[in-house]
């Protein structure tokens, strides 16, 4: 069997906090600085399972309606939308009838109510069908060694696989803990045929 390690954010799924970032602004009258903010504050914690975003918005704004919080938390889980052409591509790798199945890890720095709704996101075939090591669940967030390590110690199956991810960091250490890292990010690519090329170049890869 093969073996294919990815990223989801701005890999398989764009990630786009803009939005989320001027619904705080309009609604709290804070500035989109002060909205970065309060990403970067919450983003390590959150991804790491210590926190969640509803938690860390009632701390930080101090909110006490229910419905603006679910408004919110609606906004929160848009930030994240799944990319046709990527989804296609795990889809075909894990389910091939031409091809070798490829036994496909999802490596994501992720929070709980992202991972919460990523089933719906991937679909349930990707999902259910992929070995899933999400920060919020381990503990640890890319790119420390221990996530790696971590990884590969219950998974060491997945040793010396290609593995693609949208920051370069993460790619250089994740090499240095034994996977073959691939630098791709969704946003380089200018038109369909350029990601398609793109995903033909990872196919190859793997295979």
């Amino acid at each position: 069997m093969k073996y294919l390690a990815v990223d989801l954010g701005n890999v398989i799924c764009k990630v786009d906090f803009t939005n989320f970032k001027r619904q705080l602004s309009q609604k709290f009258n804070v500035s989109m600085d002060d909205a970065e903010y309060f990403l970067n504050r919450t983003q390590r914690f959150h991804d790491s399972g210590l926190t969640c975003i509803a938690d860390e918005l009632r701390d930080m704004f101090n909110i006490k309606s229910s419905v603006l919080l679910a408004e919110l938390i609606e906004e929160w889980n848009l930030t994240i939308q799944p990319n046709a052409t990527m989804v296609a591509m795990l889809k075909n790798m894990i389910s091939s009838k031409d091809r070798e199945p490829v036994k496909v890890a999802l490596l994501s720095n992720i929070g709980p109510e992202h991972a919460g709704i990523m089933s719906l996101v991937l679909t349930r075939e990707v999902f259910d069908n992929s070995t899933r090591f999400f920060s919020c669940e381990v503990g640890a967030r890319k790119p420390s060694y221990v996530y790696y390590k971590t990884f590969l110690e219950m998974h060491p199956e997945f040793r010396g696989c290609v593995y693609v991810d949208d920051r370069i960091e993460n790619v250089e250490v994740g090499t240095k803990m034994g996977l073959a890292g691939v630098h791709f990010v969704l946003d380089q690519f200018c038109s369909d045929k350029d990601l398609a090329d793109g995903v033909e170049k990872i196919k190859k890869l793997v295979y």
